[in-house]
């Protein structure tokens, strides 16, 4: 699969952002942000023997975009999970405290927080 130019990426972003929750009330603008991806090739039992890796950069990218709340609530979709969403508050997000694919983005907000 190739890899979406970043102007389609951040469409599809916002796409995915209105199609699951909709217009935005407040007038906070949707801004979106990406991340490279990247691969680590390693060797047999490298993993356990202090051995080495070399990550390898990609020309694909993860693409978020947000609307900022003034609540403590964080409401996540993905394009990977069509018509799936994913919600919580952030006082109840810990280590161990929420589960399912969502846990893993609350959890750097959570840690972002503290």
């Amino acid at each position: 699969m190739p890899a979406l130019s970043d102007d389609d990426g951040a469409a599809r972003a916002r796409a995915v952002l209105a199609e699951a929750f909709g217009a935005d009330e407040t007038g906070e603008e949707v801004r979106v942000w990406a991340a490279p991806g990247r691969v680590n090739l390693i060797g047999e039992h490298t993993d356990y023997n202090a051995g080495l890796c070399l990550p390898v950069a990609l020309p694909h990218r993860t693409y978020v975009a947000l609307r900022p709340r003034t609540d403590s609530l964080v409401r996540l979709a993905s394009a990977q999970a069509p018509g799936e969403t994913w919600t919580a508050r952030l006082e109840d997000v810990g280590p161990g405290e929420v589960a399912g694919w969502g846990s893993y983005v609350a959890g750097v907000a959570w840690a972002l927080r503290e």
